[in-house]
């Protein structure tokens, strides 16, 4: 592939002094290309303990193939927590590792029931990411499902 068009061309003055359109070449690339399979089991115990366990490949054409998994436990659909491993190719020494995340990861999240009758929820997300810099990131989130 190439990328080709109008955008790569511009208006420059050549050594004569006129000035006119020049059309910049561009290098062959190839597309990034990206490929995830996995698959997930809830195994439920009960109308108020749910179990979940989670795997999944992902093949990157230019970076390493990451092989993830997780567990989640849900109970009465109110409270979830979850705990996963992302792993690739290196990642467990400093001089191999290509990526800032360790890959262990973990995560909560609370669950209200708003309007019982309509199924809506307010639920409240945190989830955490071991990194060797930066000392782990922390992501916040709420959401509200109608």
């Amino acid at each position: 592939m190439r990328f080709g068009g109008d955008g790569l061309s511009f208006r420059g003055t050549v050594p004569n002094g006129n000035t006119q359109t020049v059309s910049q070449r561009s290098e062959p690339f190839e597309i990034p290309s990206l490929l995830n399979i996995g698959g997930a089991y809830v195994a439920d115990f009960g109308k108020q303990h749910f179990l979940t366990v989670a795997a999944n490949f992902t093949a990157n054409s230019f970076t390493k193939n990451q092989f993830q998994l997780g567990l989640e436990y849900s109970w009465k659909k109110i409270l979830m927590l979850r705990g996963g491993f992302n792993y690739e190719n290196g990642i467990l020494k400093y001089d191999t590792r290509t990526t800032a995340f360790l890959g262990p990861c973990g995560g909560v999240t609370v669950e209200f029931p708003l309007a019982k009758e309509k199924g809506t929820t307010f639920g409240i997300d945190y989830s955490y990411r071991a990194t060797d810099l930066f000392g782990g990131t922390h992501n916040f989130g709420a959401r509200i499902s109608l």
